[in-house]
């Protein structure tokens, strides 16, 4: 009887490993070769409802309903985009123009200022500190000429990248409009190709999924919120023009996991004490270590809570999955876990003992 017992336990675990195995590889793999097609269903299921809604109430057939609220959807994306893009640009550009002049009015007469006191306080050092002078120019001028490397070199790959990327763009645009248009015929044909349970756990499967995903995008929506919240306010605190604009694109910033607060803030932080604005560096630096250390606590229990994981489990699915399959791993990981254990709790599969 132990025998079969740990049989059934070795099938069990062989089973459960053989379906992890195939999930991350859909997830790894295959999820990102099909993204545009994704992307075009999600946007179906997104705007269903308001579909259905306005071709009940105004008798206008799905498809140009559809057609008109994409249309529309894609219109408000692209001139917030392009907003958004324009500001960014403009920043990045007039911070490389102003770079020369910069260190020609403040960073040069502020070493210039130090060094000509220290000679005045301890003389006959003046050769040391013209050394010292000309190290700090070597050192801003190969700053400067490799950050200016590193931003041709974005360029550079962002360019060769534009039509693999335009390519994505389009079939993202055309599979959203089929989707939306054939929502209800596509997931019917879906549906009719599994019988009894199977189209029964497909069912619950669905709306679990959409379910767990809005929550998903709510829990990311109230983090995004307080993160906005608390630069906004440090900003203003800070006395930074456009307070809240620039609290808006650095809170959407940190939800990156590859960028964070961190590539805006301790850049801004380290050029303030630099052209000798102490308070500036040091405001951006505590505000750094506020929303980080604000971020990482939050973010599991809204998660948590959201989803119904507790914020535990939901930080090592978070980690584990970024650690397997970067930023969709992170967002996907969790999203499974939910999905998996309402399943379970409804008796469509038996996988964890209640």
């Amino acid at each position: 009887m132990n025998l079969d017992k740990q049989k059934a336990f070795i099938i069990r675990i062989a089973y459960i490993t053989l379906i992890l195995g195939l999930v991350y590889v859909v997830i790894k793999y295959l999820l990102p070769l099909l993204m545009p097609f994704v992307i075009g269903m999600i946007l179906a299921v997104i705007f269903r409802r308001l579909i259905d809604v306005i071709e009940k109430k105004a008798h206008i057939r799905r498809s140009i309903v559809s057609i008109l609220v994409l249309i529309i959807f894609y219109g408000i994306v692209g001139l917030v985009l392009s907003m958004i893009g324009f500001k960014i640009f403009t920043f990045i550009g007039n911070l490389f123009n102003s770079l020369p002049k910069l260190y020609e009015d403040s960073i040069y007469p502020a070493f210039q200022e130090f060094s000509d006191n220290l000679i005045i306080k301890y003389p006959g050092i003046e050769d040391y500190v013209a050394s010292f002078l000309n190290n700090i120019n070597d050192s801003i001028f190969a700053f400067v000429q490799a950050m200016s490397s590193k931003v041709i070199g974005t360029i550079t790959i962002l360019a060769g990248q534009l039509p693999s990327l335009l390519i994505n763009l389009v079939f993202t645009l055309v599979s959203s409009f089929f989707f939306t248009i054939d929502y209800y015929r596509i997931t019917r044909f879906v549906v009719r190709q599994f019988t009894g349970e199977r189209r029964e756990m497909l069912l619950k499967l669905k709306e679990n999924g959409i379910g767990t995903l809005g929550k998903f995008i709510k829990a990311y929506a109230l983090i995004i919120s307080i993160t906005f919240f608390e630069l906004s306010i440090g900003f203003w605190i800070l006395k930074v023009p456009n307070s809240f604009l620039f609290g808006s694109l650095v809170a959407v910033i940190d939800v990156l996991p590859i960028l964070g607060t961190g590539a805006v803030l301790l850049p801004w932080s380290m050029i303030a004490f630099i052209v000798g604005n102490t308070k500036l560096g040091v405001g951006m630096l505590l505000l750094y270590i506020i929303v980080t250390v604000v971020r990482q606590t939050i973010e599991p229990k809204i998660v948590g809570q959201q989803i119904g994981l507790h914020p535990i489990l939901t930080l090592i699915l978070m980690y584990v999955g970024a650690q397997l399959m970067g930023v969709l791993g992170l967002l996907l990981l969790p999203i499974i876990a939910t999905i998996t254990k309402k399943l379970n709790d409804e008796g469509t599969i038996h996988i964890l003992k209640k």
